[in-house]
């Protein structure tokens, strides 16, 4: 099971500013919400990328949704 820390939230975050992607909410409610997505269906959808978390790497890999 993946808990989401704060050192994920931010990479997390950062990713997303990168890629112009929008997320809403508190920080706590996207963590929640990246937790539940990583844990479920394994990867956090924006419009353009999926991201997922790689444990073994300790980061992120984002592939194009296309």
């Amino acid at each position: 099971m993946i808990k989401v820390n704060k050192k994920i939230l931010k990479r997390f975050l950062a990713i997303m500013d990168d890629y112009n992607e929008f997320v809403f909410g508190s920080e706590e409610m996207i963590r929640k919400q990246l937790e539940i997505c990583l844990n479920s269906q394994g990867y956090w959808s924006g419009c353009h990328i999926r991201v997922y978390y790689d444990k073994e790497l300790d980061d992120f890999l984002i592939e194009s949704k296309f």
